[in-house]
């Protein structure tokens, strides 16, 4: 039942070494049958695409999510590669945490997943350039994309109910990396004229 437990709420959404390593620690991590509520000093990155109302209007709802899907799957796939376990999708969004669900005991173990997060968004700018380049020549929309970054307190756990359990993070760590992301959104910033993402960290 565990097992099972766990992998609904992290199979599709960490690694296979993150799995494998939330399992052989499955006794210190469960309590009653679903994940023990822990505090964590943790990296939360926050995505968010710039004008995606606007192009979601316009397009065939067949082709906006099988355009958005593409973005998603790319995006979410970098995320597990740099270490991070993909909290929650909303809309256009991306929620990812690094550091959980796992508890980090030293400075260099934090730091290092710092690192990951600011390394991953560099790989979601650089996979974005692709992706852009690929949708012009079918021509579909290209964007642009804001991600905020920041490192703190949170407090992680399973939220929700039996049939519907999911593993997230909470605090003002989280409130802080998501208003990174939106942060003068509708500003132009010429030092980001030229790059598809935005990051703040």
């Amino acid at each position: 039942r565990e097992r099972t437990v766990l992998m609904q709420l992290f199979s599709r959404h960490v690694s296979p070494e993150v799995a494998d390593a939330v399992w052989r620690q499955r006794e210190q991590f469960m309590d009653g049958g679903r994940p023990r509520s822990q505090k964590f000093t943790a990296t939360v990155l926050f995505t968010d695409l710039k004008d995606f109302t606007s192009i979601a209007e316009k397009m065939d709802p067949q082709a906006l999510l099988d355009w958005l899907n593409t973005y998603m799957e790319a995006m979410a796939q970098l995320v597990m590669a740099h270490g991070g376990v993909i909290d929650n999708y909303i809309g256009d969004s991306i929620k990812a945490d690094f550091g959980v669900p796992l508890p980090r005991t030293t400075e260099a173990a934090i730091a290092g997943d710092a690192v990951a997060a600011v390394k991953c968004a560099l790989a979601m700018e650089k996979e974005l350039r692709r992706l852009n380049t690929e949708w012009r020549q079918q021509n579909l929309p290209s964007v642009k994309m804001r991600v905020g970054i920041f490192t703190g307190p949170v407090v992680g756990g399973s939220l929700g109910s039996a049939q519907r359990l999911k593993y997230t993070t909470m605090g003002d760590t989280v409130n802080v990396a998501s208003r990174l992301e939106s942060l003068d959104k509708e500003r132009l910033d010429p030092e980001f004229a030229d790059s598809p993402c935005r990051i703040l960290i």
